[in-house]
C-alpha cells in the first residue's frame, strides 16, 4: 500500500505545485517569488516521489508542506499583509488542502511500523489505485487553476486564438 500512497503523494505534490506556479501570474514580487520556489519544489518532490522506492526527504518535506499554509495564514491574518492584493481565495484554499494532505500522508507513512513485509500489489490494482488518486487530484486542481489569473487568460474550450479571429 505504501507504493500507492507514495504515488498519491506524488500526484498531490504535482497538483499543489501547479496551483502555486499558476498563482505567480499577476502576483506582486513579494508573493510571486516565494510561489515560484514553493511550486518548483513541490513539483520536483512529486516527480521524485514517483521515481524512488521511498519518499524523498520525508521529514523535511512534511515541514515544507506546511510552509505555504502558514504563508497564506500570514497574508490573511497579519494586518497590512492583505493589502498586498491579488490573492485568489479558491486556489489558495485548494493548494493548502493539497499541502495538508501531503503532510498527513507523510506522517502516516513515517508512523507506520514496518514489522511485516508488504505484500506486492497486483499491477491492475496498482494502476486502478493510482488512477483514482490522479482523478481526485485533477478534480481539485482543475477548478483551482481555472480560478487563477492564468485561468482567466486561458481560451475557452481549447479554442485557438488565430489572427483574424478565426478558430473560436
Amino acid at each position: 500500500m505504501s507504493a500507492v500512497v507514495r504515488g498519491w503523494l506524488g500526484f498531490i505534490a504535482l497538483g499543489a505545485g501547479l496551483i502555486h506556479l499558476a498563482l505567480v501570474i499577476g502576483s506582486p514580487p513579494a508573493i510571486g517569488i516565494p510561489l515560484i520556489v514553493i511550486g518548483a519544489a513541490e513539483f520536483a518532490w512529486g516527480v521524485f516521489a514517483f521515481t524512488r522506492p521511498s519518499l524523498p526527504l520525508p521529514r523535511i518535506a512534511r515541514v515544507a508542506a506546511l510552509v505555504p499554509i502558514l504563508g497564506w495564514v500570514a497574508v490573511l491574518v497579519v494586518p497590512g499583509a492583505g493589502a498586498i492584493g491579488g490573492i485568489r481565495v479558491l486556489p489558495m484554499l485548494l493548494a493548502s488542502l493539497l499541502d495538508l494532505a501531503i503532510a498527513i500522508g507523510i506522517t502516516w507513512i513515517l508512523r507506520r511500523t514496518p514489522a511485516r513485509a508488504e505484500a506486492p500489489l497486483r499491477p491492475g490494482r496498482y494502476i486502478l489505485a493510482l488512477g483514482a488518486g490522479a482523478l481526485v487530484v485533477a478534480a481539485l486542481t482543475t477548478p483551482a487553476l481555472a480560478a487563477t489569473e492564468a485561468g482567466d487568460a486561458a481560451l475557452p474550450n481549447g479554442g485557438l486564438d488565430l489572427p483574424g479571429g478565426h478558430g473560436h
